[in-house]
C-alpha cells in the first residue's frame, strides 16, 4: 500500500499535478521529491541543510506548475480587490480618531510595515524551497522548517508551528468573512429599512452559502474580482461626491493622545492593508511569480495604491462629515438616490468578495484533514467533506454577526488579534530563525529590526485584545439594554 502511495504521488509530480488545486493555501501533498533527487522529501519532518548553500542556481518559482495558473493582470484586481472592500469604507472613521494628521503618518507606518513583513515572508518561503530544492512550500510547514532551524526558545515551538498558523489563519478568516456579513446585512438593512438586521441576515444565508459552493477557482474568482473592483469604483466615485459636497467640516483634531486609540486604529490600518491569504496564493498560482515581488512588481504598486487611496479617502471623509458611525456610508443622505446605488454597489461586490476570503480558511481545514492521519483520504471523500465543511463555515460567520454586529470594533479586533501575528509576528520570527546565527548583516542589523517588529506585533496583539474585546462588550451591553429594541 505504501508503495502504491509512493509511486502516485512519483507519477502526479512528473504530471506537474502535484500542487492540484488553485486556492488559497493550496492542499498541497507533504511528500515531494525535491529538484535532481531521487529520494522523497516529508515537509512534515522536513529540516533545512546544517550547511547553507547560498551560491546555488535553483530557483523554486522556475519549477513550479499551477494547474490554473493566472496572469499578471488578475493579481493587481486581486490585491487591489481587497483594499476597495468594507475596511475602505471604515478609514474615515479611523483617521477621525487618529487625528487627520497622525491618521495619514500611521496608515503610512503600517502599510510599509505591512509591505515589507509581506517581502520578507515571500523570501522566507523561497529560500526554505531554495535551501530544499521543492518548488513551493505553505505557510504552515514553512514556519515549521524555520523555527527549527533557529535558536532553542523557537524550536521548543517549531513542532506545533503548522498547528499555530492554521489555528491563526482560520480565525483571521471567520473575521474578514464575519466583517463582510456585518458590512451585507447593515446595506441590505439601510436599503430595504429595515427595524432589525434579523431579515437581512436570513435573507443572505442561502444565496452566500450557494456562491461559496460554486466559486472555487482562483481564475474564475480573478474575473469576479474584475466585476467588484468596477462596482466598487463606481461606489468610490458616488462616495467621493457627497464628500467633495460636503467638505466644510472644521471641528476635526489634528492629533490625539491617547494610545489607547492609537492600537485600535493600527489595528482597523493592519486589517485594510494586509492581504497575507490572497499574497501567498498569488505567488503561489502567477504564471510569472517573479513579477510578484520585483522593485516595480505587483506587491509594490498595489500596496502603495492601497496607501494612497486609505489616505485619501479617509481624509476626505473626515472633513466631509467628522465622527461617524461604524463606515461612511451611515453618514450619507438616505434620502439621495445616489446614496442608495452606492450602497448597492458596495452590496453586490462584497457578496461576490465572500468566497474569495472563504479560501484560505476552507483549504487549510481541508489540508488538516488530509495530513491528519497517516492513510491520505480519496479524492472523493475530501470532496464529500469540503462539501460539508463550507456551509457550516459559511454558517459560523453569520452566527458570528449575530452576536456582534458591530464593524468598527469587530474589525480592529480582526486586525489585533490575527492579522499583528500573522503579518508581522510570524515573518519577522522566521527571518530571524532563517538568518541564525550569524547572518545578521552589519551591526546585526536584521536582529534588531525583527525582534522591534515582533515586540510591536506582540503590544498590539495584547493590548488590541483587551481594548476591543472590552469595546464589543460594551456595545454588545448597550444593545442588550431594555431602551434598545432594534437589537435582532
Amino acid at each position: 500500500m505504501i508503495l502504491k502511495v509512493v509511486v502516485s504521488i512519483k507519477l502526479d509530480f512528473y504530471s506537474s499535478y502535484l500542487f492540484h488545486r488553485a486556492a488559497f493555501e493550496t492542499i498541497s501533498r507533504h511528500v515531494i521529491q525535491p529538484y535532481n533527487h531521487e529520494s522523497f522529501l516529508d515537509l512534515r519532518f522536513a529540516r533545512l541543510p546544517s550547511t547553507k548553500a547560498f551560491v546555488d542556481n535553483y530557483e523554486p518559482r522556475e519549477h513550479r506548475t499551477p494547474k490554473d495558473p493566472i496572469k499578471v493582470w488578475m493579481a493587481y484586481f486581486n490585491l487591489l480587490r481587497i483594499s476597495l472592500g468594507p475596511g475602505m469604507l471604515g478609514m474615515p472613521l479611523a483617521i477621525s480618531q487618529a487625528g487627520i494628521v497622525l491618521g495619514p503618518i500611521i496608515t503610512v507606518i503600517a502599510g510599509i510595515m505591512v509591505l515589507h513583513m509581506h517581502t520578507t515572508l515571500l523570501w522566507c518561503l523561497n529560500e526554505i524551497c531554495r535551501q530544499l530544492r521543492i518548488p513551493y512550500i505553505s505557510y504552515r510547514y514553512g514556519f515549521r522548517v524555520a523555527l527549527l532551524h533557529g535558536p532553542a526558545v523557537c524550536q521548543a515551538m517549531g513542532h506545533r508551528a503548522p498547528e499555530i498558523i492554521a489555528v491563526f489563519m482560520i480565525l483571521n478568516q471567520i473575521g474578514i468573512c464575519t466583517v463582510h456579513v456585518i458590512f451585507t446585512t447593515d446595506s441590505l438593512r439601510d436599503i430595504m429599512d429595515w427595524q432589525s438586521s434579523k431579515p437581512a441576515l436570513l435573507a443572505l444565508l442561502l444565496p452566500i452559502m450557494f456562491l461559496d459552493s460554486i466559486l472555487k477557482s482562483l481564475k474564475v474568482v480573478s474575473y469576479i474580482s474584475l466585476l467588484g473592483n468596477i462596482c466598487n469604483l463606481v461606489g468610490l466615485i458616488l462616495i467621493l461626491y457627497h464628500m467633495l459636497l460636503g467638505i466644510s467640516h472644521k471641528d476635526v483634531d489634528l492629533v490625539t493622545y491617547s494610545s489607547i486609540t492609537w492600537i485600535i486604529v493600527f489595528g482597523c490600518f493592519l486589517y485594510n492593508l494586509s492581504a497575507i491569504g490572497v499574497i501567498l496564493t498569488l505567488e503561489r498560482n502567477l504564471y510569472k511569480p517573479k513579477a510578484l515581488t520585483k522593485r516595480y512588481g505587483v506587491l509594490n504598486i498595489s500596496m502603495i495604491l492601497n496607501i494612497l487611496s486609505s489616505i485619501v479617502f479617509g481624509v476626505l471623509g473626515y472633513l466631509s462629515f467628522g465622527v461617524m458611525d461604524e463606515n461612511i456610508l451611515r453618514s450619507l443622505p438616505y434620502d439621495d438616490n445616489s446614496t442608495m446605488a452606492a450602497i448597492g454597489l458596495y452590496l453586490i461586490s462584497t457578496i461576490f468578495a465572500y468566497p474569495l476570503q472563504c479560501y484560505p480558511a476552507i483549504q487549510i481545514l481541508m489540508e488538516v484533514i488530509k495530513n491528519h492521519t497517516s492513510r491520505t483520504p480519496s479524492e472523493s471523500t475530501l470532496e464529500m467533506i469540503e462539501y460539508f465543511v463550507r456551509p457550516c463555515f459559511v454558517t459560523i460567520t453569520f452566527l458570528v454577526c449575530y452576536l456582534i454586529p458591530f464593524q468598527a470594533p469587530f474589525v480592529a479586533f480582526v486586525g489585533n488579534f490575527c492579522t499583528s501575528m500573522l503579518s508581522l509576528v510570524f515573518p519577522a520570527l522566521m527571518e530571524l530563525c532563517l538568518l541564525y546565527p550569524g547572518n545578521y548583516g552589519k551591526k546585526n542589523f536584521y536582529l534588531i529590526k525583527d525582534l522591534i517588529i515582533i515586540t510591536l506585533g506582540l503590544v498590539c496583539w495584547l493590548y488590541g485584545i483587551v481594548l476591543c474585546g472590552y469595546f464589543i462588550y460594551v456595545r454588545v451591553l448597550e444593545k442588550l439594554s431594555l431602551n434598545n429594541i432594534d437589537y435582532f
